[in-house]
């Protein structure tokens, strides 16, 4: 079996019953433009074998991406959770040989054996996946979380796995949430044990190979604090007896009888340009730049003035509708007594919403006064995107930052204790969950970037 590495997450497998293509992301930037591949690399398409089978393996933009599915052929098997979203996307773009698979149920030829396997991670629908051929057996973990059980049952069918591409970012994106620069000790614990639980014979760090690009390049020294030569260095602590195997996109990693041989730069298509690693560097005391709106969809003020207005009363009114409904959560915010503030960042000024939760019914203020507890500041041009629903969350998420200073205190004259008190972000929730076309929103943009994909010719 021969795995190369594409760059990211994108793997290639040629097995003896069969070529895997897994997650492709073949251009640069990705995920609607904010971030792209690290170290970089260059792809030629034509250059690429035939494909019998794709495998995505969950819906996360940088895992499925419209523009390189749409240069795959659609005669070719297509493997999958069973996503509405991504069923609903890939029948859009003409493929007609789909099958949604279960966790846990083995694929199987006279060649080579598929088995995806659970994650414990919650809101997404994702697997991992086990390549097994008479050469050895290969688990990409992906971005799961996997549970004992799982890693039990595994061994118990496959016994040593060759080599196990690893999930060990722990990508900092709590900093989105509530801008925490702390290291990730008890997620980089979990990921280490994983290995250990699994005891494979080789180990890749895999699935992290981006950048955030652009205007979003100084996020890059608070997002990545585990680098893959972090990683390794503390496996060989732990393990000795682990190999481990670094991959760099064009490199091809060749195993047969238990041995990994890594062909440095070997791939016929895919190629490494720059070593750029060193911009992920972890540095929590780096500066932080002011959120500013550079605009780069070009709206006119007039239409993200609209759109923005819109979109917050839309939040408002929900905030009135379900305040005095026990398990909502704008429910929970009038419990907490918030006061939940909108920074909108124009391209020339900067206005504010508020709602305030501590009167009954909530009172909404345009540029109001009140010292807020729940803050949201997001760029206008971003948040007119995701109304809109040009784009979506992960796009839009550069373009915001989020504090909050909610607790809850109890004491008297023994003692005082004050708790953060953690609330999901209004906004966010309003726009993914509740907004009159959340239900279609993420259709829409599927459907908005196929068409863009089809007006460039891919």
């Amino acid at each position: 079996m021969r795995v190369t590495l594409i760059g990211h997450a994108s793997l290639l497998f040629e097995t003896r019953g069969g070529t895997l293509l897994m997650d492709p992301v073949f251009f640069d930037p990705f995920e609607g433009g904010a971030v792209t591949s690290c170290p970089e690399r260059e792809v030629d398409l034509g250059k690429l074998p035939e494909i019998d089978c794709l495998v995505i393996s969950h819906r996360h933009p940088d895992h499925f991406d419209i523009p390189s599915l749409a240069r795959i052929p659609r005669t070719c098997r297509v493997l999958c959770p069973g996503d509405p979203l991504m069923l609903y996307a890939l029948g859009q773009l003409g493929f007609t040989r789909v099958s949604p698979l279960e966790p846990g149920r083995v694929l199987s030829t006279a060649d080579f054996q598929l088995l995806p396997t659970r994650s414990e991670e919650l809101g997404v629908r994702e697997f991992g996946l086990i390549v097994a051929d008479g050469s050895g057996v290969v688990w990409n973990q992906v971005d799961t979380i996997l549970s004992l059980a799982t890693i039990q049952e595994v061994v118990a069918r496959f016994g040593i796995i060759d080599l196990l591409i690893a999930r060990y970012a722990s990508q900092n994106f709590e900093f989105f949430e509530s801008r925490t620069t702390a290291f990730p000790y008890e997620e980089h614990q979990r990921n280490l044990e994983t290995v250990l639980a699994i005891s494979p014979r080789g180990v890749v760090p895999g699935s992290a190979g981006f950048k955030f690009a652009g205007n979003h390049a100084w996020l890059n020294r608070y997002l990545f604090p585990v680098s893959a030569e972090r990683f390794v260095t503390d496996l060989e602590r732990l393990a000795p007896a682990i190999r481990p195997v670094l991959l760099r996109p064009g490199d091809v990693g060749e195993i047969e009888g238990g041995e990994v041989e890594v062909g440095r730069g070997a791939s016929p298509f895919c190629r490494m340009t720059r070593y750029d690693t060193d911009l992920l560097r972890f540095d929590p005391t780096a500066p932080s730049p002011p959120l500013q709106d550079p605009n780069p969809t070009g709206y006119k003020e007039a239409e993200m003035s609209r759109t923005t207005a819109a979109c917050l009363e839309g939040l408002y009114r929900y905030a009135v509708e379900h305040a005095g409904r026990r398990l909502t959560l704008a429910a929970r915010y009038r419990r907490a007594g918030a006061v939940y503030q909108v920074e909108v960042v124009f391209p020339d000024k900067t206005r504010c919403w508020q709602i305030d939760f501590r009167v009954d019914p909530p009172r909404f203020q345009a540029d109001g006064r009140v010292e807020a507890n729940v803050v949201h500041r997001i760029a206008g041009s971003a948040l007119t995107d995701w109304a809109l629903r040009r784009r979506g969350y992960f796009y839009t998420r550069a373009y915001s930052r989020r504090f909050s200073t909610l607790y809850r205190l109890w004491g008297d004259d023994t003692g005082v204790e004050v708790r953060p008190l953690a609330l999901p972000d209004l906004l966010i929730y309003y726009l993914l969950n509740v907004a009159d076309d959340a239900d279609e929103a993420a259709k829409r943009r599927i459907d908005l970037e196929i068409a863009e994909t089809r007006r460039s010719g891919a």
